[in-house]
């Protein structure tokens, strides 16, 4: 599920590279590549003349999807520029799975530490496709093998020379709504007790109610049971408009929290309708002042 999940997201981004418009086109010029050929669905992207077809088809499919993935590309590549132009000193792609952007913005990421995290299948299938793109593992990355449900993410990091203390921006696209609510919140603790100051923290995830049948959010019955038959439902959701308070039980400050009618007006300038069934969340380690508090999971 991992994989099919991976190649799926890199799958809706390739599709919007296809996009006239500059500003809406989907960045991610490499992933393409990124899916491995054969005879499967997500192929399909890396046949130019297809790949134009392929946004009106995941739309019919999976009514939001191409436009979230779009969406998300743009925010959380934004996200991350800033966050290195503030300061921030090391990277980490949690849950990696195929993202592009420690090659796609290797000149800027430069002078920072990167750290690709991700459960050791998905890692295998990524660094197949990164000896096809590159003719080997590329150097100035770290890759760090976890299992999120069972593993401590800092203890793997510290092992591949992670500093505890510095000022970090940790991108986790895709990854909490299939983890276990106690997998999310490790995570979140590492990330409080685990980074330096000021470090951040771009996650998104689903809201609670569409985890537990609400069907009236776009896109939500047929994604739910596209997941579902797919042999892995989601887990995890915290409920609509609690973030903040999810996230202080941590002893972290929710900065920002876009909704799919932020995101189709801000990000995607009103072009197309995304997911209607969660936010995405920039949280900041105010640091290790701010003890986590005791609190209730989703």
């Amino acid at each position: 599920m991992a994989r099919s999940t991976a190649e799926g997201a890199c799958a809706l981004r390739a599709a919007g590279t296809t996009l006239r418009d500059p500003e809406l086109r989907n960045p991610d010029y490499l992933a393409a590549d990124f899916i491995a050929p054969g005879f499967k669905a997500t192929a399909l992207v890396k046949v130019p003349l297809v790949r134009r077809l392929m946004p009106r088809l995941f739309e019919a499919i999976l009514p939001g999807s191409f436009w979230f993935e779009l969406g998300r590309t743009h925010h959380m590549d934004e996200v991350l520029l800033e966050e290195i132009h503030g300061g921030a000193e090391q990277v980490v792609f949690l849950g990696a799975g195929l993202d592009s952007r420690a090659y796609r913005f290797r000149d800027e990421l430069a002078a920072a530490s990167l750290f690709e995290v991700d459960h050791p299948v998905t890692a295998a299938v990524k660094g197949e496709r990164l000896e096809a793109i590159f003719g080997g593992m590329p150097d100035h990355v770290r890759y760090v093998h976890v299992d999120f449900n069972s593993e401590d993410v800092g203890d793997r990091l510290a092992a591949y020379g992670f500093d505890a203390s510095a000022r970090t921006i940790v991108l986790w696209s895709g990854v909490t709504p299939y983890l276990e609510p106690e997998g999310v919140a490790e995570s979140l603790r590492w990330f409080a007790r685990g980074t330096g100051p000021g470090s951040a923290i771009c996650f998104d995830y689903l809201w609670k109610e569409m985890l537990d049948g609400d069907d009236s959010f776009h896109g939500a019955k047929e994604l739910r049971e596209r997941v579902a038959a797919g042999g892995e439902p989601f887990k995890f959701g915290i409920p609509r408009g609690e973030s903040k308070a999810f996230v202080e039980q941590f002893g972290l400050v929710l900065e920002e929290d876009l909704s799919p009618e932020d995101a189709q007006e801000r990000l995607l300038h009103g072009a197309g309708e995304p997911y209607g069934f969660g936010g995405m969340a920039l949280v900041r380690n105010p640091g290790r002042d701010a003890p986590p508090k005791a609190g209730k999971l989703p």
